[in-house]
Order: C-alpha cells, then sequence, then structure tokens
C-alpha cells in the first residue's frame, strides 16, 4: 500500500528530474553546420546542401527539429519540408542518439545568378515526455555562389571577334629595343639613336634599325544593370551579365587587361562595381563571384550619366565595350564623347518580340553597335 502512495511522488520526481535535467544539457556538445559541397555553381547547376548534427554527448536528443532561412532561387528538389514564399523556409527533423553523428545531403538548384548567405538555424527539441520545448540559435557563416550563367561559344564569337579585331587595328605600339626585326631607310621622324652608322656607311644613306612592338591591350567593359520588375527586363539584364562575364573570361585567358565598370550595386559592400585593372586567366573566377553579387534596381545611375562621369579618368589607351539594353536614352552621345572618337563597341541586348518602331535606329561612325536579341 505504501508503495503505490510513494509511485506517484516517485514519477513526479522523475518527471521534473527529466525536465531539469534536459533543460540544463539539452544544447551542450551539440553542433550544427549547414555548408555546401561547392563553393560556387552556375546558373542551372546543381550542387548539395549538407545538414550535419553533432550530439556530442550521453543524452539523446529525440526529436530535433533545424530551421533556416535561404533565397527561394536556390531551389531543393525535395520540397516536402520546405516553405516558399519571399524566401525558403526549410525545417529538417532528425532524432540524435548518444554521441552520434548525422550528415543529411540535399540536392539543390542554382535557379538564379546570385550571392546567397546563411546566417543563423534555428533549433528546437523536446523532452523526452515531449512536454517542454526548447530553443536555441547557432550561428552560420555559410556562403553560396551563383555564377552568371555560361554562354555558348558559338553566341558568344562574333562580338568577340570584332572586339580582337579592333584591338589590333587601334593598338598603341611601342618599339621594344631588345626585339631586332631587320633595317630600313631613315626618316625624320626617327630617333637618331636608332641609326645604325656601320650600315649606313657601308650602303652610303642612312639606315635605321627597325624593331618589333609590344602592344598594350587593355578593355574596359561598361555594363548597364538599371531595371527589374518584369521577366523581359530581367531576362536582358541577366543576358547582359552573363555576356561581360563570357567575353573577360575569353579576353583574360588571351592575355588582355580587362576592367569591369558598371552602375549595377555589390550586395557586399553597397557600392557600383569597379574591379580595376584585371590581368591573367586566374582573375576570372574572381570576376564572375563580382558579377555574381551585382544587383540590378530602379534607382540606379543612369548609362550616359555614369559614362559623362567616367570621361575624366578615361584612358586613351582603352577599348570601351559597353553591354548595355537602353534604347531610349542618349547613349551614343556620350559613349563617343568617352572615347574620344575612338572606336569602341556597343553589346545591345534586347527583346526579340520588340517591334521595329522602338528600336534604336541611331549610327555612328565610331560606335560599332552589335545586337544579342534575347
Amino acid at each position: 500500500m505504501w508503495a503505490l502512495l510513494l509511485l506517484p511522488i516517485v514519477l513526479l520526481v522523475l518527471y521534473f528530474a527529466q525536465r531539469l535535467l534536459f533543460r540544463r544539457l539539452w544544447d551542450e556538445n551539440l553542433t550544427v553546420q549547414i555548408s555546401f559541397d561547392r563553393d560556387y555553381i552556375f546558373c542551372g547547376e546543381e550542387a548539395n546542401l549538407v545538414e550535419t548534427i553533432v550530439n556530442n554527448k550521453y543524452l539523446p536528443l529525440p526529436v530535433l527539429e533545424v530551421g533556416f532561412d535561404m533565397s527561394r532561387w536556390v531551389v531543393f528538389q525535395d520540397e516536402e519540408n520546405s516553405t516558399v514564399s519571399d524566401m525558403t523556409y526549410r525545417r529538417d527533423v532528425f532524432t540524435a542518439s548518444v554521441r552520434q553523428r548525422i550528415t543529411r545531403t540535399l540536392p539543390v538548384r542554382g535557379k538564379k545568378r546570385g550571392y546567397y548567405r546563411i546566417a543563423s538555424t534555428t533549433v528546437t527539441s523536446y523532452d523526452f515526455l515531449m512536454t517542454e520545448k526548447q530553443v536555441a540559435h547557432f550561428p552560420q557563416e555559410t556562403e553560396f555562389y551563383v555564377l552568371p550563367a555560361h554562354i555558348s561559344a558559338s553566341h558568344i564569337r562574333i562580338p568577340y571577334s570584332k572586339i580582337m579585331g579592333l584591338l589590333v587595328s587601334r593598338r598603341r605600339v611601342y618599339d621594344d629595343p631588345f626585339e631586332f626585326a631587320g633595317i630600313r631607310d631613315y626618316r625624320r621622324s626617327d630617333p637618331m639613336k636608332y641609326i645604325n652608322w656601320k650600315a649606313s656607311a657601308r650602303g652610303g644613306t642612312l639606315l635605321v634599325n627597325q624593331h618589333d612592338s609590344t602592344l598594350s591591350q587593355k578593355v574596359t567593359v561598361l555594363l548597364d544593370c538599371t531595371g527589374i520588375g518584369s521577366a523581359v527586363t530581367d531576362a536582358l539584364n541577366e543576358t547582359a551579365i552573363s555576356i561581360a562575364a563570357e567575353l573577360a573570361e575569353r579576353m583574360l585567358a588571351d592575355g588582355i587587361s580587362v576592367s569591369v565598370i558598371s552602375n549595377g550595386i555589390d550586395t557586399v559592400d553597397g557600392k557600383m562595381l569597379s574591379t580595376g585593372e584585371l590581368t591573367g586567366r586566374n582573375t576570372a573566377l574572381y570576376l564572375r563571384r563580382r558579377l555574381a553579387r551585382l544587383e540590378c534596381r530602379n534607382d540606379l545611375t543612369p548609362m550616359p550619366q555614369l559614362l559623362r562621369t567616367l570621361h575624366d579618368g578615361a584612358h586613351g589607351s582603352d577599348l570601351y565595350v559597353l553591354i548595355s539594353k537602353e534604347q531610349k536614352l542618349p547613349v551614343l552621345p556620350d559613349l563617343e564623347a568617352l572615347t574620344e572618337g575612338s572606336d569602341a563597341i556597343w553589346i545591345l541586348p534586347e527583346d526579340r518580340n520588340m517591334p521595329e518602331r522602338y528600336k534604336l535606329t541611331e549610327t555612328s561612325k565610331s560606335v560599332e553597335i552589335v545586337r544579342w536579341e534575347v
């Protein structure tokens, strides 16, 4: 009889003891990490998001819910535990036994170019009798890049060949005194130091040494990111960014120095994009990451205004390549002024369904316009 009277007391003590024990120890030696198996993918490609839970103690966790928020443009292939609105809200449930490590891999696809972060994870657990809930926040430092989409070689060939053609025709040539290429007749403009006196004495007329030349090959890409809100505008902007990335990567691989300037805003530092001079194929990934972080908006500096701002610091030896969908504002006069009458290229992404009456009809002697239908 005494045992029956003591049983409720014992059960009550055990109940409060397990609650107290769980409350104090549930998140001790518990780690939750969210990561990706790749640092970056190209738009449209797939990667894996990896959830790693380590319960490094002798207290089991019967229910462990891991939740985090992520951009809806990184799409889970399995949407069973996801809620999508302005963000994707993911909630996964685990059971962590004593000193257990759990790894769950979730395939994702990069639906849109961008720089994505997961800053924290909310972890919820319940005691053994499911009567009390405990919540903790675990900071995360998860970064993931979806780089601008690739453009096929056949599509990029024409604008790239035009750029290379202009570089050859308008490059500044500097004599390299260490590269001897032959002897020719003297001209009034030749420096006296180039006269070959021995050859001149033998030939009875002034002759000069001829040298091979070194080439100054620099390209400044001007990228317009103005406008959001419609499917057409967004498609044109994304195409422009992909064109800039693809052209720059090819030029860097061919030994050409490249700078990219845009009115688009870098989502990390909040400033307009200006890469400075990049050289070497190894900088192509850095550039693609910067372009992934680029934000298109309606309140950006209009391209004509940006061209006027750049005019004072322009480099006469640079070839300017403008990539802009702008059909309405007077871009050509400011681009001509920036290049001071030298050759330039304007790559013009445009909607293939746009009526002809709305398309740009202006022409220029110094600016070659390359239309790119989207």
